[in-house]
């Protein structure tokens, strides 16, 4: 009987400990070592951008993305690759509809581009969220046109929506060569 209930024991106390080693960090978490962390902190400022307006041929107001790269004993991380790219949107769409607008770009036209950091462990890259048109829901008024045969949709402004950028960084520092990698992302609020 001893032995069993010792067993038990034994196996309840490696279970235990087995599953909280085995915890992964979030996005843009500390990990590793404290010796060899790796942190990348992503901004924008401003974080709240008006869309552009074609009709008044008014410049965007553009989003400066800045991302920082620090070792937590080494500092500053010069000379490295930022990916900085657009992950996503959030908006408030109706039962059956779909966002059907456009997610803006970055540095002018690209949804993707890399920047590499300076001496301060700093990269960025501009963000231009999409026009105002482009801010919409697109629904299924489940009716038909009855000389095509297509889909009537119907197509209403949204008041905002959230574009998410998210900036990342691989590379080969840590000891022995293993593959580290961090990432943050960044929510810009685009109004209509």
């Amino acid at each position: 009987m001893r032995k069993i209930i010792f067993t038990i024991l034994i196996i309840v106390i490696a279970g235990f400990y087995g599953c909280s080693r085995n915890n992964a960090p979030g996005h843009g978490a500390i990990f590793g070592p404290s010796t060899h962390s790796v942190v990348l902190e992503l901004t924008a400022h401003p974080s709240v951008v008006q869309s552009l307006d074609p009709l008044r041929k008014t410049s965007p107001n553009i989003s400066i993305l800045r991302a920082r790269l620090y070792g937590y004993k080494k500092g500053a991380m010069a000379q490295r690759a930022i990916l900085f790219y657009i992950s996503g949107y959030s908006a408030s769409i109706s039962q059956g509809c779909v966002y059907g607008g456009g997610l803006g770009n970055l540095n002018g036209d690209q949804k993707s581009v890399k920047a590499t950091t300076d001496a301060s462990g700093i990269a960025t890259a501009t963000y231009t969220p999409p026009s105002k048109g482009d801010i919409v829901e697109i629904c299924d008024t489940g009716q038909k046109d009855p000389t095509t045969g297509e889909e009537i949709y119907e197509i209403f402004p949204l008041t905002n929506v959230t574009i998410y950028i998210k900036a990342t960084w691989k590379g080969q520092s840590w000891p022995e060569d293993s593959l580290s990698e961090v990432e943050s992302t960044v929510p810009i609020k685009v109004l209509r």
